[in-house]
């Protein structure tokens, strides 16, 4: 793969960036657990069979290098910071667009807690990472139809939590 490799790292960092950022909610941090992860797989990228197993793969080491963080540090490997993508800026002028922007996203975190911790990785290898299924089955080590049944409950939960609060 060693030449192909510079270009799916243009192509992934910034999904892996975008899933780190979601998770830890700190921006340079988000950018040393990335970097670790390109490190890491780039020195066993001859694991790798196939390039076509490359995003899942991929993200399975960005999750084993999340958890390993979170262990260092004393927390929890399932706790999720979602309070923390609040924070992020967005490219919206308006100030009326902004809140009603962050009025939203507080809504969707709200109701992101709610899942259970598979349920919250799937979710956000799926949106934020923007994987396919098959990659998320991949990285987390599932079929690709369990991802499509979990997603699916997860998202209908997720409907009808925030269909709830509209009516």
């Amino acid at each position: 793969m060693g030449d192909d490799f510079g270009e799916l790292y243009s192509a992934y960092l910034p999904r892996v960036l975008n899933f780190m950022r979601v998770r830890v909610g700190d921006t340079g941090l988000a950018e040393d657990l990335t970097a670790t992860v390109f490190e890491r797989a780039f020195a066993h990228q001859r694991a790798l069979r196939t390039e076509e197993a490359f995003a899942g793969w991929l993200f399975r080491i960005a999750r084993n290098t999340l958890a390993e963080h979170f262990r260092r540090r004393g927390r929890r490997g399932d706790a999720l910071p979602l309070d923390d993508a609040l924070e992020f800026p967005t490219d919206t002028p308006e100030p009326e667009e902004l809140v009603h922007r962050r009025e939203e996203l507080e809504r969707l975190v709200g109701a992101l807690r709610t899942l259970s911790q598979r349920e919250q990785d799937i979710v956000t290898l799926r949106f934020v990472a923007g994987l396919t299924n098959r990659a998320v089955a991949q990285a987390m080590h599932l079929s690709e139809g369990n991802v499509a049944v979990i997603l699916y409950r997860a998202l209908r939960r997720l409907r009808g939590q925030l269909g709830e609060r509209d009516g």
